[in-house]
């Protein structure tokens, strides 16, 4: 097989730009996922506000019987791992969707060393990633971004 310079050349300008494109759209992702996140502000109470920092990463939700499921999330908060998981009732997860997702409450979810040394603070799902939502109607998949929900 024997390569012209021109198809050798456009080759070798595909692989560089297949290394760079994941570099640049993944920080990016991230930085949208935060500004988008910060909009969601009617999702809590009269007395409440979403506060950061942001939990970034993924959420996986496990259907374990008819009425329960299991929550795990695995992320970053302040550039720290943080992850927790929690029993979520009742819930369906086959009738779960990106955009029902969001608005989750998780109570007393709030990860040690992220908003406070404690941890504990009651944490919502802001943003779901729809392209990154996938839902087998057992398990469930999701990119997200959760905010804590703190007093006014």
């Amino acid at each position: 097989m024997r390569f012209e310079p021109d198809e050798m050349c456009r080759k070798t300008r595909e692989a560089e730009e297949a290394r760079w494109l994941p570099r640049v759209i993944q920080p990016a992702l991230a930085v949208l996922l935060v500004v988008f996140s910060l909009a969601a502000e009617g999702q809590v109470g009269p007395t409440e506000r979403l506060s950061g920092p942001a939990l970034v990463g993924s959420v996986t939700i496990v259907q374990v019987t008819a009425t329960d499921a299991i929550l795990v999330f695995a992320g970053q908060c302040k550039g720290n791992a943080a992850g927790f998981s929690t029993t979520l009732s009742p819930f369906n997860v086959a009738t779960t969707t990106a955009a029902s997702l969001e608005g989750l409450r998780l109570p007393g979810q709030g990860p040690a060393g992220c908003l406070s040394q404690a941890g504990g603070e009651d944490l919502i799902v802001t943003t779901v990633v729809t392209p990154k939502f996938v839902n087998t109607g057992t398990v469930l998949t999701a990119e997200a971004v959760l905010l804590f929900v703190v007093p006014r």
